[in-house]
């Protein structure tokens, strides 16, 4: 295996697939990089057995195919130090890989191709195309709200379900909802519901670019994204995502809309008095005004702001878990938000002022109960 490849190209594609690699795993192999090099062009792989991303570009010189899997740590870190100069790589017999440039030597062990693990391959041909911009946005909005509890593996991941004229994805911990649909998705494939891992879906976010589609390829408990010269396959997530709908409320009348930058400083500012373990801010509504409230009684701190609101309804008070207030407000685009509430025991929606066209995007907030 033999050469040549500038340090900013290569730097690319080590990028696109250093996120899956784990810096520590029982299986050691993994923690390596494979660079797989036929006469057109180089492919590299990063995989933890759950996710994996290839990606491909076409070198400067190739003077003799090959493959060899490299370490993952090192070899990023020392190309990222390099400016962008000619690398050439030389690999012997022995898996041992010379790398030189006009500037210096370096020298690093590799590992036989034969004991990196093999790839899956795309089988299906089940698949939906997606606008990066779109696919992009829909991973945002809902990524915040992915769960972490084990005991509940289902809602460790994005639910998406994509149907002949929608594109639907939602995410939900049980304290805060995230739902956002696409109706201008246009689509001829049977309807499918997939559970995306929140680390194959931010690995999707942190590559693609906003111009082009992505084709996602469906087949038994996997998922293929393919994105310009990259190739990212995953695991689904077992198990029935549970009846989301259910939860969300049909009956909120009453309008709260309040500038989403204000909301967000007074919540910030307020919950650095809030009790440290349940972070417990106090909304009290009136008449176009918004009080924001905490006290920590185990220290004597409390805070207040007020903030001018539109609102026209009952007063109330409701409390709510700041930095579950904050998330979702930093996925709000418009300038103002608006929560449309029921009383302080039901759950809050939230959307932006003005849904995009042809966009339907809204989150769930559980209220906590306020202390005495």
């Amino acid at each position: 295996m033999k050469f040549t490849i500038s340090q900013e190209t290569l730097f690319q594609c080590l990028q696109k697939v250093s996120g899956v690699v784990p810096a520590k795993s029982a299986t050691p192999v993994l923690e390596n990089v494979f660079f797989e090099l036929d006469e057109e062009v180089l492919r590299l792989t990063g995989t933890d057995l759950e996710v994996s991303v290839t990606t491909q570009t076409a070198p400067e010189k190739i003077e003799k195919t090959g493959a060899v899997a490299l370490p993952a740590r090192v070899l990023i870190e020392m190309i990222r130090s390099m400016p962008n100069i000619a690398i050439r790589f030389e690999v012997d017999k022995n898996h041992k890989v010379k790398m030189t440039t006009d500037q210096g030597y370096y020298q690093i062990s590799g590992i036989s191709k034969d004991n990196f693990p093999e790839i899956p391959k795309s089988t299906s041909d089940t698949y939906f195309e997606m606008d990066n911009g779109r696919l992009h946005r829909m991973f945002s909005k809902t990524l915040f709200a992915v769960s972490s509890d084990e005991l509940r593996p289902a809602l460790m991941g994005v639910y998406v379900q994509i149907t002949a004229n929608e594109f639907r994805m939602v995410a939900t911990d049980g304290h805060r909802l995230s739902k956002i649909v696409d109706r201008n998705f246009k689509s001829k494939q049977k309807p499918v519901n997939l559970i995306i891992p929140p680390k194959a879906a931010q690995l999707v976010v942190k590559n693609i670019s906003g111009e082009g589609t992505t084709r996602m390829i469906v087949q038994e408990k996997m998922l293929c994204f393919i994105f310009g010269g990259t190739t990212l396959f995953t695991r689904l997530v077992d198990g029935q995502y549970p009846d989301y709908e259910r939860v969300i409320p049909s009956d909120n009348k009453k309008q709260m809309t309040v500038d989403r930058n204000f909301l967000s400083s007074a919540v910030k500012r307020v919950s650095l008095f809030s009790n440290a373990f349940t972070h417990q801010v106090r909304f009290s509504v009136a008449k176009d005004r918004l009080t924001v409230q905490s006290e920590d009684l185990d220290v004597g701190g409390e805070a207040k702001e007020e903030l001018t609101v539109q609102y026209a309804e009952d007063d109330m008070e409701i409390g709510y878990n700041a930095m579950y207030v904050m998330d979702i407000l930093k996925q709000i685009d418009t300038e103002a938000a608006t929560f449309h509430l029921k009383s302080p025991m039901n759950a809050a929606l939230v959307t932006p002022a003005e849904q995009m066209p042809g966009e339907e995007f809204e989150m769930l907030l559980m209220p906590i109960k306020l202390s005495s």
